[in-house]
């Protein structure tokens, strides 16, 4: 291509050559072109390799080989090597479907206030769908990064279904942290922060494989479940510092309530240690002392806090037992 195209699509991938090829081809396949796919393989040792020699010969797609480092090293890699003025990022064991690019693109093309388009997704699994249509809206930036911290949806979190400004990454030194998983938990919402506005598309547009990946799925359930839970308390920590302001600190210490319940409530189903129980139940509710007033804490957390209060929290540990099980 003569001209720079106007979106980099960005597509990690490690050992992935199970589902590579439908992801590059359903990118190939889109309503709206004027595109480039940068695959960076990152150090695959499966026939990924040889399977990304046959699309080098396609104009539009640009393949850069690196050492295992990681998904973030990848994405970052990514991002210095795009040339477009928009960014997305496809996982390569997902795919997309035809027009993904033409409906996010158009409201980021019409309107130069819109600086991140998120559209609906299915979630894929052997024998099942779940749909995830959106509510199709415009907020600010900042409505969205305070939704992000306070209700932690994955439509919002997850990077994958979104198409962002290039400028949001460049103008603001956004980078994804090295060695970290769940690293969109760090990141996506200072896009939000530095967005003007935010447009979300009811269309589901992105397809996420349940299924195995070795880019995010390589650890056992519990190692999973605590780096996760991990980086939810991390996000508030982070989140306090990087948004500074006194509304934002409000904000923060919700997520970080919500991060000692998702401690909590992982001990109780047994998906980590029980260990996890008490350590996280004195932080709760210390932090629920100190938070009465805040005028973000929820009538379900109001609720919550009492039940943790209980004797040896017995309540709460009868209530959550109940109401998780089909978690």
């Amino acid at each position: 291509m003569t001209n720079p195209p106007l979106v980099s699509i960005i597509v990690p991938t490690y050992n992935n050559e199970k589902y590579l090829a439908n992801c590059i081809d359903s990118l190939l396949t889109q309503t709206f072109q004027d595109f480039e796919v940068i695959v960076v393989d990152d150090g695959s040792t499966d026939q990924t390799t040889k399977l990304l020699e046959t699309y080098k010969i396609n104009p539009s797609i640009r393949v850069h080989s690196q050492p295992n480092s990681g998904i973030s090293v990848a994405r970052n890699k990514g991002l210095k090597l795009s040339r477009g003025q928009f960014i997305s990022f496809v996982d390569s064991d997902d795919y997309v479907a035809p027009d993904f690019l033409e409906k996010l693109i158009t409201p980021l093309l019409q309107n130069p206030n819109i600086d991140i388009t998120v559209c609906g997704y299915q979630e894929i699994y052997q024998d099942h769908k779940i749909h995830h249509p959106l509510n199709p809206q415009i907020i600010t930036g900042t409505e969205a990064t305070k939704n992000f911290l306070l209700k932690q949806q994955d439509f919002d979190i997850l990077i994958w279904n979104k198409l962002c400004r290039k400028s949001l990454f460049d103008d603001h030194a956004i980078y994804y942290p090295v060695g970290q998983i769940h690293e969109d938990n760090l990141t996506t919402y200072k896009l939000f922060a530095a967005a003007k506005k935010i447009q979300y598309l009811k269309d589901e547009l992105y397809f996420y494989q349940r299924k195995n990946s070795y880019i995010t799925k390589n650890f056992t359930s519990t190692e999973k479940t605590l780096k996760r839970l991990q980086a939810k308390e991390q996000m508030a920590e982070e989140a306090r510092k990087y948004l500074n302001t006194p509304d934002f600190d409000l904000v923060c210490d919700i997520a970080k309530i919500l991060a000692y319940f998702a401690f909590i409530d992982n001990s109780i189903t047994g998906h980590i240690e029980k260990n996890y129980f008490n350590e996280y139940r004195k932080k709760a509710i210390q932090a629920l002392k100190s938070n009465r007033q805040n005028p973000y804490l929820t009538n379900k957390l109001r609720l919550y806090s009492k039940l943790l209060s209980s004797p040896l929290s017995a309540l709460y540990w009868i209530f959550r037992k109940i109401t998780l099980k089909s978690i």
